[in-house]
């Protein structure tokens, strides 16, 4: 009798085989943002706290025997929560089915490729999200609008980003260690193509011109980021136009965390003439931990 894709039973080793291959790939060609930000692993409950302090002042020593003088830390807590993600497929042919154990396997760039996009789309939609706080996760952080630097009705200029990086020494970001991330469209970065600074050697040790990218400039790494045709690219708002309203962040500004791994099982689909269904699961949630490492830059489209 011939083999037919439901009588055809996937070995359990090319199902770990499979699995081990996209998790391989999602590591070494991930997300945008993932390796952007900072990370944790969690286990247990879906809602986990994350716990940072504030500086640290030493005081003058103004006698001998004194008592000590105790320096009051400020303790901030954020709540992140996990949700649940799941993509499905069928395989209509036995020669793909049969070869899923391989590394050059289309599916397994397809569910990288997926996973790293909801990856990205879980801490770009946090950006600017209502984070959660307090004891107990019942207390609400807006995104502070005074982080943010208005649209003007223009695009991405030098001057927004010399207000930028004004802001951002106004909150203390030590700039001799970090440079901010900005994620930028295709517009942004044309806008900066036309600003003559950009472009300008004097100014700029890498010549934008040259590949059409501007990838560095005035201490910010410019991140490309399309929606790539799924809708969650990003996010916008409407005034007089469309207006982008691009992140600006350092990695401490914003948590990832994971809780159950890409997990991958492949089998029969009973409601579909017993054709093989490959279902991949994994659970994650990101949040914005701290203010004042994290802001908005208005920019108008054409």
């Amino acid at each position: 009798m011939a083999e037919t894709l439901a009588s055809y039973s996937v070995p359990e080793h090319h199902v770990k085989q499979y699995t081990s291959n996209v998790r391989h790939v999602l590591q070494a060609k991930g997300g945008i943002l993932g390796p952007l930000v900072t990370r944790g692993s969690y286990r247990g409950e879906k809602i986990q706290l994350v716990n940072f302090i504030g500086p640290v002042e030493f005081v003058e020593r103004t006698t001998v025997y004194g008592d000590t003088k105790l320096s009051e830390l400020e303790h901030t807590q954020r709540w992140i929560v996990g949700s649940e993600w799941d993509a499905a497929v069928l395989v209509d042919r036995l020669d793909l089915l049969k070869m899923i154990y391989d590394p050059t396997s289309p599916y397994v760039e397809a569910f990288r490729m997926g996973a790293a996009r909801k990856q990205d789309q879980i801490i770009m939609d946090k950006f600017f999200a209502v984070a959660k706080s307090g004891k107990d996760g019942a207390t609400d952080v807006s995104f502070p609008a005074a982080d943010t630097v208005l649209h003007g009705t223009t695009g991405l200029t030098l001057a927004k980003l010399r207000s930028l990086r004004k802001l951002i020494k106004k909150r203390l970001v030590d700039l001799r260690y970090t440079k901010p991330y900005i994620a930028v469209t295709s517009e942004q970065t044309d806008n900066l193509l036309g600003e003559t600074t950009v472009q300008s050697a004097d100014y700029n040790s890498i010549k934008p011109l040259v590949d059409g990218e501007v990838s560095t400039f005035m201490g910010f790494n410019f991140v490309p980021y399309e929606s790539n045709g799924t809708g969650y690219g990003i996010p916008s708002h409407a005034d007089s136009g469309t207006i982008r309203d691009c992140p600006v962040w350092v990695p401490e500004g914003m948590h990832y965390g994971t809780w159950d791994d890409l997990t991958i099982t492949i089998n029969n689909r009973p409601d579909k003439n017993n054709i093989k269904q490959i279902h991949g699961t994994f659970t994650a949630g990101a949040t914005r931990v701290e203010d004042g490492k994290v802001f908005k830059v208005e920019c108008k489209e054409t």
